[in-house]
Parts: structure tokens; C-alpha cells; sequence
């Protein structure tokens, strides 16, 4: 019974060895369990034969090469040396990657630091725009406040003078503290060169209209001439009795540069919208010309009690037709004159250039 026992198990042990190797140790063990000695030891060969299956399973692969004719014993190098070359192909793999991820890494890095360096320029930019927009503001605000004042101040002036008190008593008629004087630094002065400017844009918005612009052409210049000067003049006339005060501010050195810009620029537009837009000499003398007599009329005015100036412009006619004479024998006079009226240019040059003024007219 036990011999029909350790059958039963030889034979399922066989359907496992498919090795030919293992086969005949199948037969060797057939044999042996015949004998009654062997069987008792049976179960311990199987567990032997089992191990072995298990070594020989997983060595399989190798026994195969090793069984395939002449070049099986060349297999396993070859085997180990593919490994090898693969290893290699793959470390060259991951270094070219790792090359191109520091590449690719860099190339972001550098863009993304482009960015935001662009970015922070354009912040700059707008911060600065910003702000100078925001000062713009502040100074046209400043700028409206200055105006209001000095312009509520002209009418303390036939009392109070060009003085510091008509801007104090300017600036409480329109609400605003006494303190802010302090936005006068000239004091009187800031309010004759307001109201010389402001006068001058007067002039200059009706020379405009009554010119269409400088299009329409002017028959009798000499005329225009008079005709403005003397409207230009009027406008002083309300302040005549403060009006020394004035030219005394206009006088000091520190106020000198500013009067004098008010004047040229004054006497060229008079000038250009009259029809007067040569480039000769007498561009440079006529505008010279025109300034002294404008000062010198101003002067006669303020010692004339004639009824509505009549005297003051009667005077300014004369000096304009003195003018004229002037200019026609300064042209027919040979090389003395030339020199007086290069003399007149340099002149008329030199106080544009301190001045930083522009006649050029468009």
C-alpha cells in the first residue's frame, strides 16, 4: 500500500519535469522506491526535487544559451557587453536630457527675468507719467489760485498800489488766507507782470480777430501801428495814478529780464499782424523802434491831463512818423548806417537769446 502511495507522487512529479535531465532522475527514483528501505525517505526527495524545479525555472534562460551549438559559449559575453553598451547608451540619453532640461531651464529663466525687467520699466514709466501728470494738476490748481487772486487784488491796487497788501486783501475778497502771499514771492512786481501779461494776451486775442488770423493783408500799416499802441496803452490807463510805482518795480534789476520779454514780445506780434514779416534789417530796427516809442509814450501819458490823452496820442503819431522817417534814411545811407543797424541786430539778438524767446511765427 505504501509502495502504491509513493507511485501516485512519482507520477505527479513527472507531469512537472518536462527536463529530460530531471526525466531521468524521475526513472532513478522510480527504481529506488521499489525497495521498502527507500520509500520512507520519498517524501524528502520530493522536497528536493521540488527545490530543484525551482532552481532550474529560474535558471532556464541560461541553460537554453548554453545548449544552442559553437556560439554558446560566447552568449553570456555577448550578453554582459550588450548590457554594458546599453547602459552606456542610456547614460548618454540622460545626460543630453539633463543638458537640454538646464538649457530649456535657462532659456525660461533668462525670458521670464526679460519679462519682468520690461515689465517693472513699463511700471517706471507709468509711475513717472503718473506723477507728472499729478504735479501738471497740482501746478494748474496752484497756477488758477495764483490768478484768481491777483486778479481780485487789481482792484485794490488804485488804493493800495502794487503792493503786498492788495494781493492780502486780493486773496481774502476771494476766500483765501492772508498767509498765502507767500505764493508772491516778487510781491508787487508779480502783480504788474500779471497784469502786463495779462494785458498782452488781451491785445493779442484782437490783432487775431481783425486780422483773420495775420491772413487778411493791411493797407495802411502805419496806422495799424498807431491804432494798436494807443489800445494797448488805454489799457493802463485805470492804474495811471499807480502806474510809477509800477515802471519803478519793472525797473530792478531782478525784475528787468521779465519786463523786457513782456515788451519784445509785445511789439513783434503788433509788428507781424501789421503785415511786417521780412527778414531783413529793418526787422530787427522797426521792432527796436517800435519799443522806444511805445516807452516813450507811456512816459508822456503819465504827465498828460488833456481830456481822453488827446495830447498822448497825438505825440504818439508823431514819433511813429518820425519812425518811418527814420527807417527810409537808415535804408539810403551807405556804410555808417550799417553799422548802427548791425549794431540794432545784435542788440535785438542778444536780448532774445537772455530771454530764451522765439519770434518765429507760424
Amino acid at each position: 500500500m505504501a509502495n502504491f502511495s509513493a507511485l501516485n507522487k512519482m507520477i505527479k512529479l513527472q507531469k512537472l519535469l518536462n527536463n529530460k535531465n530531471i526525466n531521468l532522475c524521475h526513472v532513478a527514483c522510480r527504481n529506488l522506491i521499489t525497495s521498502p528501505i527507500m520509500a520512507s525517505n520519498c517524501q524528502n526527495f520530493e522536497q528536493q526535487v521540488s527545490q530543484t524545479i525551482e532552481t532550474t525555472q529560474s535558471q532556464q534562460h541560461c541553460w537554453n544559451h548554453i545548449e544552442i551549438g559553437d556560439s554558446s559559449k560566447y552568449s553570456i559575453g555577448r550578453c554582459s557587453l550588450a548590457l554594458s553598451n546599453n547602459n552606456a547608451r542610456h547614460h548618454n540619453i540622460n545626460t543630453a536630457n539633463r543638458r537640454t532640461f538646464c538649457t530649456k531651464t535657462t532659456q525660461t529663466i533668462d525670458e521670464f527675468r526679460a519679462r519682468e525687467e520690461k515689465r517693472e520699466a513699463e511700471y517706471e514709466q507709468q509711475e513717472q507719467a503718473k506723477s507728472q501728470e499729478e504735479e501738471n494738476e497740482r501746478d494748474a490748481k496752484a497756477e488758477a489760485v495764483r490768478v484768481k487772486i491777483l486778479e481780485a487784488a487789481l482792484q485794490h491796487v488804485p488804493t493800495l498800489g502794487w503792493t503786498r497788501n492788495a494781493i492780502v486783501q486780493g486773496a481774502e475778497d476771494v476766500g483765501y488766507p492772508s498767509v498765502v502771499h507767500g505764493m508772491f514771492p516778487q510781491g508787487g512786481f508779480d502783480l504788474v507782470s500779471y497784469f502786463n501779461g495779462k494785458c498782452n494776451e488781451e491785445l493779442l486775442k484782437i490783432l487775431k480777430k481783425e486780422t483773420d488770423d495775420g491772413k487778411k493783408e493791411i493797407n495802411n500799416p502805419l496806422e495799424f501801428l498807431v491804432r494798436f499802441v494807443r489800445l494797448r496803452l488805454e489799457m493802463m490807463a485805470p492804474y495811471k495814478g499807480q502806474w510809477p510805482q509800477a515802471l519803478a518795480l519793472i525797473a530792478l534789476p531782478q525784475n528787468a529780464s521779465t519786463a523786457l520779454a513782456q515788451v519784445l514780445t509785445l511789439v513783434d506780434d503788433i509788428c507781424y499782424y501789421s503785415g511786417d514779416r521780412s527778414v531783413d534789417i529793418g526787422w530787427y530796427t522797426r521792432r527796436i523802434g517800435l519799443a522806444s516809442i511805445m516807452k516813450m509814450t507811456e512816459l508822456y501819458m503819465l504827465q498828460d491831463h488833456s481830456p481822453d490823452h488827446s495830447k498822448t496820442w497825438e505825440f504818439l503819431a508823431n514819433r511813429m512818423d518820425d519812425a518811418v522817417q527814420l527807417q527810409m534814411t537808415l535804408m539810403n545811407i551807405g556804410g555808417t548806417t550799417s553799422g548802427v543797424q548791425r549794431s540794432l541786430k545784435s542788440a535785438f539778438i542778444t536780448a532774445r537769446s537772455i530771454l530764451g524767446l522765439n519770434y518765429n511765427k507760424s
